[in-house]
C-alpha cells in the first residue's frame, strides 16, 4: 500500500538506503543511456521525428534549496520520528533517469507492509526523457526545434505543445521558457522560408525584410478556468475578492461551419520584441492561487495561439502554432484543505485533464492503426479549442508534443505515477511497414507513379482547357462588337497543349499520390513554381491552379478515409448485432408485412417466442391446408364439372 508524504517523511532514512542499493544493483547491469545525439551537434543534426503525430516527452526538475524541509514533515507522534524531527528533510529522489532517448523513468513509490517500509520501482517509457541536468535550451531544442514545429505552421500546419503534471513540478517555468524562445526563433525561420518561396517562383534573391513580410502573425492568449475563458489581453482594473481581475466572459463554441474561434483580441505582431512584450503582458495577467504545493499555483489553463497567414498563398489554409500550459492536477491529499471555490476549480481542472486524456490516445492510436478511430473534442471546452489537431477531417497536417512533469521528491512519487501513466499511453510507435494497398481509382494513397502523372496530367490539362476557352470567349466577344465571327475552338492534339508546368518534376520518379499527399500546401505550390515551364501560365495564376489541385487530391484522400470509416463503422454494428441475437440474427425483414400480420392472428397468445419459428409452422400450415383444399376438389364431380364449365 502506498504512503502519504508525512508516513514517507518519517521513514526517508530507510527509503534512502533501499534506493541507494537500487542504484547499486542496477549500475552494474543495466548503465544510463544518454541521447542519441549530444546537444552540442543537435543544430547539425537532419534528423527530424516526423512519422509521428504525437510526440511524448518526461520531465523533471532539480529540487529548490531548502524545499523538502519546507514541505515536508514527518509524524511527532511516531515511534522513530524523534531524530527525524529534531533533523531538517533532505531531499531525496522519487525519479530516476535510465535512459533519455527512447527515455525511461523509473518512478520509486514508498509502501508500507506487516514487515516494515517497502519501495517499488516503476518504470514508464516515453519518446524523451528530460532530467534535472537538462537546461531549457536543450529541451527546447529537443522538443520544438527537433520536431520541426516551427517549419509546420510556417507551412500551413498545425502544432501543439501541451505541459501537463502535477502543481508545482515545473510546468510554467517550462512553457514560459519556451514561449520565449519561439518569440526569438520564429521570425527568423519565416525569413528562412520566405525566401525558398521567392526563388521558387522566379524572384531575385530577397533580402531578409522582403522575406520577413511574406507571413502575417496574429497572436490570441486565453485562459480558461473550467467552462470559463476569458482574454489575457484584454486590460482591467476590476478586481474579485481574492485579487484576480475581472474579464469579460469569451463563449467557446462552434460557429456555423464548423470552426472553433472565440472572439479574442487578435494582436498583429511583426518582430520577436513585440512577441515578447505581448507573452509577458499576458502571462502577468494570469489567475494564480496559493496551494499546499505551489505559492503561486496556475488554476487555469492557458492557451497561446500564434495564426500565421502566408500573403503569397492567400487562399491557402493558415499555420497555427498553440502552446497550453495546462493547469496542475491535484490529489485529494493536495487539496483537502482548500476552500469551496478552490475545490470546485481542482474538479473542473481535473476533468479538463481526463477529456484531453481521450483525444490524445485517440489521436495516438489513430496514428498508428489503419483505420477510424473517434476522437471525443467536443466532451470540453479545453478539447474544443485544440480542435485543429483533434478534427480528424481535417485537412492541415497536426503535431503535438506532450511534456509530462513530475516532482523529484519522493514523497509526491504517488502522483508522479498518476502522472506518468497519464502521459505514457501517449507514446506509440510508427506503424509497422505493410505490403502495398490494393488499387482503388479513387484513393489516391494507393496510387503508383504512373497513375498519379497520369492524374495530375489530366488535371493541369482541364485547368488549361479552361484557360484557353476563357480566351476564346473574350476574343469572341470582342469580334462580335466589330461584326466578325471567329472560327470554333478546335481542340488541341495529343501533347501540343501547354501545360505550363513539367509534370516530372512535381512528381519525380519514386513517387505516387501518397507522397504528394503528405506534402503542405505551401510546398506543392513551391514545387509546382519550380516546375513552371514557358509563359502559358503566369506565377499568380499557376500559385491559384497549384493550390486547386492539391486541394482536389487532399479532398479525394479525406473521401477514401471517410468512406473506409462508414465501412469500419458497419462492420463494428454488425458485430454488435451479433453480439446481441448470436449468429443467426432475427429476419423480420424477410417476410411480408400482411403475412406477418395474419400470422400472428393465427397463432394468437399461444404463437411461438422466435418470429422464424412462427413463419415457418404457418407456411407449412398454409401449405397443408392448400393441399387438403385440393384433394376435396379432386374427389367432388360437380366440382369438376364446374371447371370444365368455366
Amino acid at each position: 500500500m502506498a504512503t502519504s508524504a508525512t508516513l514517507t517523511t518519517t521513514h526517508l532514512s530507510t527509503f534512502r538506503n533501499i534506493l541507494d542499493e537500487w542504484h547499486q544493483n542496477r549500475l552494474k547491469t543495466t548503465p544510463t543511456k544518454g541521447f542519441l545525439v549530444p546537444f552540442e551537434e543537435l543544430q547539425q543534426s537532419s534528423k527530424k521525428d516526423a512519422l509521428k503525430d504525437v510526440i511524448v516527452a518526461f520531465r523533471t526538475r532539480p529540487p529548490l534549496p531548502n524545499e523538502a524541509a519546507e514541505k515536508f514533515h514527518a509524524e511527532p507522534d511516531a515511534q522513530d520520528a524523534a531524530e527525524t524531527v529534531a533533523a531538517p528533510v533532505e531531499f531525496c529522489s522519487g525519479i530516476t533517469v535510465t535512459s533519455a532517448e527512447p527515455g525511461v523513468f523509473f518512478a520509486h513509490v514508498p509502501g508500507m507492509k506487516w514487515s516494515g517500509p517497502t519501495l517499488t520501482h516503476k518504470p514508464y517509457e516515453a519518446d524523451l526523457a528530460l532530467g534535472p541536468d537538462v537546461g531549457n535550451e536543450e529541451v527546447y531544442q529537443r522538443t520544438v526545434v527537433a520536431s520541426d514545429m516551427l517549419s509546420l505552421a510556417l507551412s500551413g500546419g498545425v502544432g501543439c505543445i501541451l505541459a501537463y503534471g502535477q502543481t508545482g513540478s515545473g510546468k510554467t517555468y517550462t512553457m514560459e521558457s519556451v514561449e520565449h524562445r519561439v518569440a526569438r526563433d520564429l521570425f527568423d525561420q519565416a525569413r528562412m522560408v520566405g525566401k525558398h518561396l521567392i526563388l521558387a517562383q522566379g524572384g531575385a534573391e530577397a533580402s531578409d525584410t522582403e522575406a520577413g513580410d511574406i507571413f502575417e502573425f496574429n497572436v490570441t492568449f486565453l485562459e480558461l478556468l473550467g467552462k470559463h475563458a476569458t482574454d489575457l489581453l484584454e486590460s482591467t482594473e476590476e478586481v474579485d475578492a481574492q485579487g484576480n481581475p475581472v474579464r469579460t466572459a469569451i463563449a467557446v463554441r462552434e460557429d456555423k461551419v464548423g470552426n472553433v474561434r472565440p472572439n479574442l483580441i487578435s494582436s498583429l505582431i511583426r518582430t520577436s520584441e513585440e512577441l515578447e512584450e505581448l507573452i509577458n503582458k499576458a502571462l502577468s495577467h494570469r489567475r494564480t492561487s496559493a496551494t499546499l504545493r505551489n505559492a503561486t499555483s496556475s488554476r487555469s489553463h492557458a492557451l497561446l495561439t500564434i495564426s500565421i497567414k502566408n500573403k503569397l498563398l492567400p487562399y491557402a489554409d493558415e499555420g497555427q502554432l498553440i502552446l497550453v500550459d495546462l493547469a496542475g492536477s491535484e490529489r485529494h491529499e493536495d487539496s483537502k484543505d482548500h476552500d469551496k471555490q478552490r475545490m470546485e476549480e481542482a474538479r473542473d481542472n481535473n476533468k479538463s485533464l481526463m477529456n484531453l486524456k481521450e483525444c490524445v490516445r485517440a489521436k495516438a492510436k489513430m496514428a498508428a492503426e489503419d483505420g477510424f478511430v473517434h476522437i471525443p473534442w467536443r466532451s470540453n471546452k479545453l478539447t474544443m479549442l485544440l480542435k485543429p489537431i483533434f478534427d480528424i477531417e481535417s485537412r492541415q497536417p497536426s503535431r503535438a508534443m506532450i511534456i509530462a512533469h513530475v516532482s523529484p521528491h519522493i514523497q509526491d512519487s504517488v502522483h508522479s505515477t498518476n502522472t506518468l501513466s497519464y502521459a505514457a499511453p501517449f507514446k506509440t510507435i510508427p506503424p509497422k511497414p505493410r505490403g502495398p494497398a490494393p488499387y482503388d481509382a479513387e484513393d489516391p494513397r494507393t496510387w503508383d507513379h504512373a497513375k498519379t502523372v497520369e492524374w495530375l496530367t489530366a488535371q493541369f490539362t482541364a485547368k488549361a482547357m479552361d484557360s484557353s476557352q476563357a480566351d476564346y470567349n473574350v476574343k469572341e466577344r470582342s469580334a462580335q462588337l466589330t461584326g466578325k465571327k471567329l472560327k470554333p475552338l478546335e481542340p488541341p492534339a495529343p501533347g501540343q497543349l501547354d501545360l505550363g508546368v513539367d509534370i516530372a518534376k512535381i512528381c519525380p520518379e519514386g513517387e505516387g499520390g501518397k507522397n504528394l499527399g503528405m506534402l503542405y500546401t505551401a510546398q506543392f505550390v513551391q514545387r509546382c513554381l519550380e516546375a513552371r515551364v514557358g509563359e502559358a501560365m503566369t506565377v499568380d495564376k499557376l500559385k491559384m491552379v497549384a493550390m486547386e489541385v492539391i486541394g482536389k487530391l487532399f479532398y479525394l484522400i479525406l473521401t477514401a478515409k471517410s468512406k473506409k470509416r462508414n465501412e469500419i463503422m458497419k462492420s463494428r454494428k454488425k458485430l454488435v448485432r451479433d453480439d446481441a441475437y448470436g449468429d443467426a440474427p432475427r429476419r423480420e425483414e424477410e417476410y411480408d408485412g400482411a403475412e406477418m400480420l395474419e400470422a400472428r392472428l393465427f397463432w394468437g397468445a399461444d404463437r411461438p417466442q422466435s418470429v422464424e419459428s412462427m413463419m415457418k409452422r404457418f407456411r407449412e400450415h398454409k401449405a397443408a391446408e392448400a393441399a387438403k383444399e385440393e384433394v376435396d376438389d379432386e374427389g367432388n364431380p360437380e366440382s369438376k364439372e364446374k371447371e370444365e364449365a368455366v
